[in-house]
């Protein structure tokens, strides 16, 4: 690797490579690679499927994690699956049938979302103890298959059945071939993750020791192979190092980040204040694209500031360096909550007593990252170095404690952030001893797949449950229609009351309703798609969506409740999404807090939610041990109540602040 090259990622394969023979990750490489992710974009990449990955990562520091190889990729940072490629399970079984006609003495596994079933010849050895792993005799049908397995075919036997029957091919290790849909093999889904965390490949340094490894030799700027790999993966290495039980990589690594940090902690960045809206340039606002959500366009920026009380005052950042804008932040100072579910005395519940919650509600006190939504969200621009958005976001936060104490308040927070984001916070007003609390959840569901493939990811009773309610709805004879929210503010505002008034929300009406919508709709129509359900040309329901890029967010939906229900709410919230999100570039689509059951067992994925909190003259009367508690106590009870419904199970621990400070 040259002295010139910046390196902003760093991905390596696990077994062989990172971990030791054994299968541990030893104290040196969890050092190491504490000390990358916090400065760096770490990815692991590994043939194991995402259950066995999770399982010897546990103590890891936290990062991408590209699973199968290449068939699944994770984030361990929020525990949730981002990406799958799989094998139609019919399409598997005529691979196995071709393999094992070829091959009489050839034996066959698959992993697939949440387990791993082997065939009844298949190796102990090669067989893990986990409750997930099973045995069939044959392949069962209805799931998407991620990967497959055989031991006892020649490897030029092999590739000719993937070439005739459309399948990637590559070996992990000697006497294993592995087989998988197009797109599922580690060169592309490494090439996917840098693209999704806006990394240049040729900043990208990876490690390897095998033959599945080469793609991603091919797509990261270094390749590194460790002594032992196979000759054509050293052939192909920029450079070798020790082996896995010699921690190689751990030593390259520690080399790596002393030189990563001569080099400068970040440019200087200029800040420039708005204290109005319409004062913010939104080219330059919506060019921070990177992290950012559809309640960070611009757009946003002018509802909010109408819904503002009279007392309230805003304060919009956007911090510069020498390329133009780097980072954006908006801040709200309140005398009063907004609302109860941003008041103090909720907030803090349990992190503070009673007492001194109740007394900052009584002062002023000031919300960075946005005030409403239930989402916040610390924009910046895409491929900024972790240097300068480092350094960006120091300048931002501290301006806001600055402005915080002008405008006398006690408390500032910034609520309901992806724990990354929460953390980077923290660690910029790490001189005010901040707390960081688990908020709420929010629930995400891919959509850039077929349907066939997202019922193929459903566990069997819950495809069966989707395809029943698919089939009521059909045959009611409702239909679904696409327009603008302008259009139809005056039809959705009594749906959306009907839903409020049946939930208890009395302090709602119509005439809200129909504030809100305009509001939104004078500064948002274009950005907005409203699924309208009617009933012989009867508005019978209607889901208020947002896109941003390449999400879309469900922002509201309304019933009429006179009408028979036929399915409404996950025909419109979910399933119109992924059965239109792959043709429309959709990656995903935020679906908002709660009903958690409901969502997650149709396949969404919960993400948590922190807020950080810091006292504006004094820091918050919280000892760390006890927020520590708090965290974990919020962590299990929802992995008590809801882990259940998680497809292909969440990894909980993922979600606890204190397994991802470096």
């Amino acid at each position: 690797m040259s002295a010139e090259r910046i390196v902003e990622a760093v991905a390596t394969d696990l077994d062989g490579t990172l971990l030791r023979s054994d299968g541990t990750l030893s104290e040196r490489s969890a050092r190491a690679l504490r000390a990358v992710a916090a400065e760096l974009h770490l990815v692991y990449a590994t043939a194991r499927p995402l259950w066995s990955a999770r399982e010897v990562l546990r103590d890891a520091a936290p990062g991408d994690l590209i699973c199968s190889n290449g068939a699944v990729v994770a984030d361990t940072g929020s525990g949730r699956i981002v990406r799958t490629v799989a094998m139609p399970a019919e399409l598997t079984a005529a691979a196995v049938a071709e393999l094992t006609r070829r091959c009489p003495e050839a034996v066959w596994a698959l992993d697939r979302v949440e387990d791993r079933v082997l065939s009844p010849g298949w190796p102990d050895v090669l067989a893990s103890a986990s409750a997930r792993v099973h045995r069939a005799e044959a392949v069962p049908a209805g799931f998407g298959v991620l990967c497959l397995m055989v031991v006892g075919c020649p490897p030029e036997i092999g590739r000719e059945v993937a070439v005739e029957l459309g399948l990637g091919c590559t070996s992990s290790t000697s006497g294993l071939l592995e087989f998988s849909a197009p797109g599922a093999d580690k060169r592309t889904a490494l090439r996917w993750v840098l693209a999704r965390r806006a990394t240049t490949p040729d900043a990208a340094i990876c490690f390897g020791d095998a033959p599945n490894d080469l793609g991603m030799f091919e797509v990261a700027g270094t390749a590194v192979a460790v002594a032992g790999a196979s000759p054509e993966v050293r052939r192909r290495a920029d450079a070798v190092v020790g082996g896995n039980d010699e921690d190689g990589v751990a030593a390259h690594l520690e080399e790596l980040m002393i030189t990563h940090r001569r080099t400068p902690e970040g440019r200087p960045m200029k800040l420039t204040a708005y204290d109005r809206a319409a004062e913010v340039p939104g080219q330059v606002w919506d060019s921070l694209r990177e992290r950012a959500t559809t309640y960070s366009a611009s757009g946003w920026l002018g509802v909010r500031e109408e819904e503002l009380p009279e007392t309230a005052a805003a304060r919009h950042l956007i911090a510069a360096d020498d390329e133009g804008a780097a980072a954006g932040l908006e801040t709200y100072a309140f005398t009063e909550p907004p609302h109860r579910l941003y008041a103090p005395t909720f907030l803090l519940d349990g992190i503070v007593d009673d007492e001194r919650a109740q007394a900052y509600e009584r002062r002023p006190y000031v919300i960075g990252a946005g005030w409403s939504e239930f989402r916040g969200q610390l924009p910046v621009r895409p491929g900024l170095p972790a240097a300068d958005r480092a350094a960006a976001v120091e300048a931002l936060t501290a301006d806001t404690l600055t402005w915080a104490v002008d405008r006398d308040a006690d408390l500032l927070g910034y609520l309901f952030l992806p724990l990354d984001q929460a953390l980077e916070v923290a660690r910029a007003h790490a001189d005010a001893e901040p707390v960081v609390v688990l908020q709420d959840v929010e629930n995400v569901l891919r959509t850039d797949w077929s349907f066939d493939d997202y019922l193929a990811y459903l566990p069997r009773n819950r495809r069966t449950r989707v395809r029943r309610e698919l089939r009521e709805f059909a045959e009611s004879g409702r239909t679904i229609r696409e327009v603008e929210l302008a259009e139809v503010v005056d039809v959705i505002a009594p749906l959306n009351n009907a839903l409020m008034q049946k939930y208890g929300h009395t302090w709602y009406s119509l005439e809200r309703a129909l504030d809100v919508y305009h509001r939104q709709a004078r500064h948002l129509s274009a950005d907005s798609s409203v699924l309208l359900v009617e009933d012989e040309g009867r508005p019978a329901a209607f889901a208020l969506r947002y896109r941003r890029d390449d999400g879309i967010y469900s922002r509201v939906v309304g019933f009429d409740y006179d009408l028979p229900n036929r399915a409404d709410y996950f025909k419109v919230l979910m399933y119109e999404a992924v059965r239109t999100g792959a043709e429309r570039g959709i990656a995903e689509i935020g679906l908002g807090l709660g009903t958690y059951e409901a969502k997650l067992g149709r396949g969404a994925q919960p993400v948590p939610l922190y807020s950080v909190f810091a006292g504006v003259r004094e820091p918050l009367p919280a000892a760390p041990d006890a927020v520590a508690a708090h965290n974990r106590r919020k962590v299990d009870e929802f992995a008590e109540q809801f882990g259940r419904f998680v497809v292909g199970g969440a990894d909980f621990e993922a979600w606890l602040p204190e397994n991802h400070r470096a």
